[in-house]
């Protein structure tokens, strides 16, 4: 029977290699422009189906980021040929589709805990735009809006703009930090996977306490490269993401010297299970670099040991920064590595068709140093270390929700554990 059935089936799996697209269709949006869809479907027409070219298609809608899910299908037509379709599953309701906001808390580690209220449009006029804002009181009290447009015009421009307010205590120096922005950026895609960013940031910051009164106003220019080569941006199972980025900070005053700072990152994701498996294994691994030229601020320094640099460390407070057993944490140059071996548990599902979800855990391990004095004396210096487990949630508004437990080391001695709550993956 299995010989028989494998012999009926060969001529039409043979046949259907030759299978030509003559149209190509998608269905289910009722909010989002058709214009916003099939810009993003690259398989030709008059060609024979190439699945390859489908998925990729599939994958760059996904990566919108503003469907529940995306399916594709080839459905014989009478011609012999075949028709091309991607059904999409769009959240289109108001509340809790488009818009989600109300009350709710936020949670940043430098900072802690703030309660406000705030509110998200996503898919703004069915065009994949965003408009954010909102206000929060707590371990931040801060107000902004925010307005993002990823293909304004043209092919692949885009434009992002920002201002905002904000007040909070600063984790480890002893000041009250006051800061207004203003931030523009302009960005171009050369190709599918080149992307380049170009912009500026205005701000007006204080550092405050009962003897002190620091007011820094400077013009901050930005810029980024991007190389891209990831499936998917939530949970990518292959690919590779470099990127090459430069801020300054221009004293608008003339009263201190200027900074350039300079951030590398390169990151690699394999799927090591075969592609038929929905539940794969995925290894991921990355390495990145900050270094620092001009004028050296400690008001600037950046920490080692967090959600986004060295997992299993608590961020620093005032005691770990006047404590010089601790120097190793503070620094202007750092260099950073992590690897995480990640397994998909829940394939990306549409709940109750409306809302994208899956789960994936991992292990990791991070390493990083930094350094107060020059870059190269980063390689001489004894790593921070962290190793722990990784729960990592695919839910609608942010890239993923991590929730991570791990452990610190330092010195060949378990120095710390933290819990860490984030909604950017570390690689």
């Amino acid at each position: 029977m299995k010989l028989r059935g494998f012999f009926f089936l060969l001529p039409i799996l043979c046949l259907c290699q030759e299978l030509v697209v003559s149209e190509i269709t998608h269905k289910g949006n009722t909010l989002t422009k058709d214009y916003i869809i099939t810009r993003e479907i690259q398989h030709p027409v008059g060609v024979p189906l190439d699945s390859v070219i489908a998925i990729e298609d599939q994958n760059r809608l996904i990566n919108l980021g503003i469907f529940a899910d995306i399916k594709w299908r080839a459905i014989p037509l009478e011609n012999k040929t075949v028709r091309l379709e991607y059904e999409i599953l769009e959240n289109a309701n108001f509340i809790g589709g488009r818009f989600f906001g109300g009350p709710s808390p936020a949670y940043d580690e430098e900072t802690g805990w703030s309660f406000g209220v705030g509110g998200v449009f996503k898919n703004f006029r069915g065009r994949n735009e965003q408009i954010a804002g909102g206000f929060m009181v707590g371990g931040r009290n801060t107000f902004g809006i925010g307005f993002t447009n990823p293909w304004i015009t043209g092919d692949h421009v885009s434009l992002s703009m920002n201002m905002g307010k904000g007040e909070y205590n600063h984790p480890y120096l002893p000041y009250t930090v006051q800061i207004k922005t203003v931030e523009l950026n302009v960005g171009k895609y050369f190709g599918e996977k080149r992307k380049t960013f170009i912009g500026f940031e205005i701000e007006d910051m204080d550092f405050l306490n009962d003897s002190t009164q620091l007011n820094y106003q400077y013009f901050a220019p930005q810029g980024s490269f991007i190389y891209d080569s990831r499936d998917l941006y939530a949970n990518p199972t292959k690919g590779i993401l470099l990127k090459q980025a430069f801020m300054g900070r221009i004293d608008i005053k003339g009263e201190v010297e200027n900074n350039f700072t300079w951030f590398q990152s390169y990151s690699f994701y394999k799927r090591l299970s075969s592609l038929h498996n929905s539940r794969p294994w995925i290894l991921a691994a990355g390495v990145k670099a900050m270094m620092s030229f001009g004028e050296q601020d400690h008001h600037f320094m950046g920490a080692m040991g967090e959600s986004g640099s060295v997992r299993g460390w608590h961020y620093p407070t005032h005691i770990n920064y006047n404590d010089p057993e601790q120097s190793y944490r503070f620094g202007f140059h750092n260099l950073k590595s992590s690897v995480e071996l990640r397994k998909v548990i829940v394939p990306r599902i549409a709940l109750q068709n409306l809302y994208e979800f899956g789960v994936t855990v991992s292990t990791f391990i991070d390493w990083g140093v930094t350094s107060q004095d020059k870059f190269e004396d980063l390689l001489r210096l004894r790593p921070v270390l962290g190793t722990g487990v990784s729960l990592q949630f695919q839910v609608p508004f942010v890239p993923v929700l991590r929730l991570e437990y791990g452990w610190g080391f330092y010195d060949g001695k378990q120095m710390d554990r933290a819990f860490h709550l984030a909604v950017a993956h570390q690689i």
